[in-house]
This record gives C-alpha cells, sequence and structure tokens, in this order.
C-alpha cells in the first residue's frame, strides 16, 4: 500500500502532548515513522519520542529555550495545547492560545520550515464566525514581536473579566491569524490550517463542563451521536492535515463536530456561537 501520509523521516513538533489530543496526535507520528519532538507544560511519557521539553507558553523565555533544543529544521508543527480559561486570568488565556502560537510562528516556524512544511493548529467550535469580527481583531493581529502582543493584549483593558470569557476569543484570533498566514507562506509552499474540535473527552473536560453547566451540556452539544469525541477522532484528522494526503489544503477552518454545526445553518437551533462576547476587543482607536 502506498504511503500516502508520508510522515516516515520527517520532524514533527507537537505541543500539548502531556494527555488529550496532543498525546493521540504524537502516538500516530510516531507510529508512522517520524522524529517527533514534544512541547509541554507538563510531562510528555510516550515512547518512541526523539524529545520532550517542558515550556509555559505564556512565558516567551521557556518558548525560546524550547526551540533551541529542537532541530533547525521542521517540516511539521502542530500547535495543541492551550488552556480554557477556567485556571487563568483573561490576558493569560489570550496568551496562551494565540499569542505563543504567533511568536512562535513568527520567530521560529517560518525560518525552520522550507516548500512542503506544513502548521495546523487546535482552535475550537468556540472560534467559528470568526471571519464576521476581522475589523475587531486586526489589532492584535498585525502585532509583531512577544513585546507588542503583550502590549496589545493589555491594551484590550479587559484583565479584570474571567479567563473563560477569553476562550473563544482567543480561538477566534487564532482562526483569524491562520487565515493571514496561509497567505503570506503560500508563495513558499508553506501550508497553514486549523482544527475546530467539538467537546473531546481531554484534561480539560472537567473545567469545559463548568463553564458550560455541566458535562451533560458538554455532550448534548458535541456531535449529532450526542457523545464527546476521544482525542484520537481529533488527532488522526489534524495528522492529515499536515501530511503529503493534504498538500492542497491550506488557510482550512476544518470544524470536526459529527454534523453538529448543520443545526445551527439549517435554523434548526439557535447559533449561540453568533452572540457577542462580554469583554471582546473594542473597535480599533476606541
Amino acid at each position: 500500500m502506498s504511503d500516502y501520509l508520508q510522515y516516515a523521516g520527517k520532524t514533527a513538533v507537537v505541543t500539548g502532548a502531556a494527555s488529550g489530543i496532543g498525546k493521540a496526535t504524537a502516538q500516530r507520528l510516531v507510529e508512522l515513522g517520524a522524529e517527533v519532538h514534544v512541547i509541554d507544560y507538563a510531562p510528555a511519557e510516550l515512547p518512541g519520542l526523539a524529545s520532550a521539553t517542558r515550556a509555559n507558553l505564556g512565558v516567551r523565555e521557556e518558548i525560546d529555550q524550547a526551540f533551541a533544543s529542537l532541530p533547525e529544521h521542521i517540516d511539521a508543527f502542530f500547535g495543541v495545547a492551550g488552556v480554557s480559561g477556567l485556571q487563568h486570568d483573561y490576558n493569560t488565556t489570550l496568551l496562551i492560545n494565540f499569542g505563543s502560537y504567533k511568536y512562535i510562528s513568527k520567530t521560529y516556524l517560518e525560518a525552520r520550515m522550507s516548500e512542503g512544511g506544513a502548521i495546523a493548529y487546535v482552535s475550537s467550535l468556540g472560534g467559528i464566525n470568526w471571519e464576521r469580527y476581522q475589523e475587531e481583531l486586526e489589532g492584535l493581529i498585525q502585532a509583531e514581536g512577544w513585546d507588542a502582543i503583550v502590549k496589545a493584549i493589555e491594551g484590550i483593558g479587559n484583565e479584570d473579566q474571567p479567563g473563560p470569557v477569553a476562550y473563544a476569543l482567543s480561538k477566534r484570533l487564532l482562526n483569524l491569524f491562520v487565515a493571514h498566514s496561509a497567505i503570506e507562506l503560500a508563495g513558499r509552499g508553506i501550508r497553514v490550517n486549523t482544527l475546530l474540535p467539538t467537546n473531546t473527552e481531554t484534561g480539560l473536560t472537567a473545567d469545559f463542563a463548568v463553564m458550560r453547566g455541566g458535562r451533560d451540556q458538554l455532550e448534548a452539544n458535541s456531535g449529532l451521536n450526542n457523545r464527546l469525541a476521544v482525542p484520537e477522532e481529533m488527532a488522526d484528522p489534524l495528522v492529515f492535515l499536515n501530511s503529503h494526503a493534504a498538500r492542497y489544503i491550506s488557510g482550512q477552518p476544518l470544524l470536526v463536530d459529527f454534523g453538529a454545526r448543520n443545526l445551527q445553518l439549517l435554523g434548526r437551533k439557535e447559533d449561540m456561537l453568533d452572540r457577542p462576547l462580554i469583554g471582546e476587543p473594542k473597535a480599533a482607536g476606541s
């Protein structure tokens, strides 16, 4: 059988590989013959890894130290790590879920990737409808460098809001950033995509249950099969997005929810995801 994914011998980096989707993704890549390096705040224990580095994505120095230990050439990057906001403040949630990846991409990935390189981030169903908020979000997208990103986040002025309020905003920002990156990197033959998972059984499930009003609400709003996804059901399409088989896919926000989004699109269920969030960024100049 032909190797349609073509990961054998490729260098892959995965964040958030200590558990959940990140761990399942790293496991798949090891099985496919990739040289897999992982970064996580928690220890990642998985047979076959080339390296495992602990780092807090909310701290620039720790990101820099992590990438100093990685290979100079990277074929595929999987940005899986993220936070719910329940255990973090508003600004830190934005910085980890969006700012860190913008910094990593601009500082390291663009320099260490060549034609055929691929980047895939895990966003969220909560980041849907990002295109309707471009004018408000562009200021943060245009910030260049860690200090400017931090300053832009602080400039929103919502540090008094709870962390979960920033969650959907951080995912919308990530989706918009990917749309820009796909255009900017197309000329170099580097692809960038996002995966928008529905509710999935991960280390953050308990947090989301609190935020959404109970586990039963998570299950009822996951897929048309009325259950939470398991990590492998998100890892497999994520691995596909960065593979040779997906070589003509870029700039795509891939929603993986077993058809649940169609209920809103067909008007059979209220589109909760289109409601403005408290504490979203003010329009430019306001």
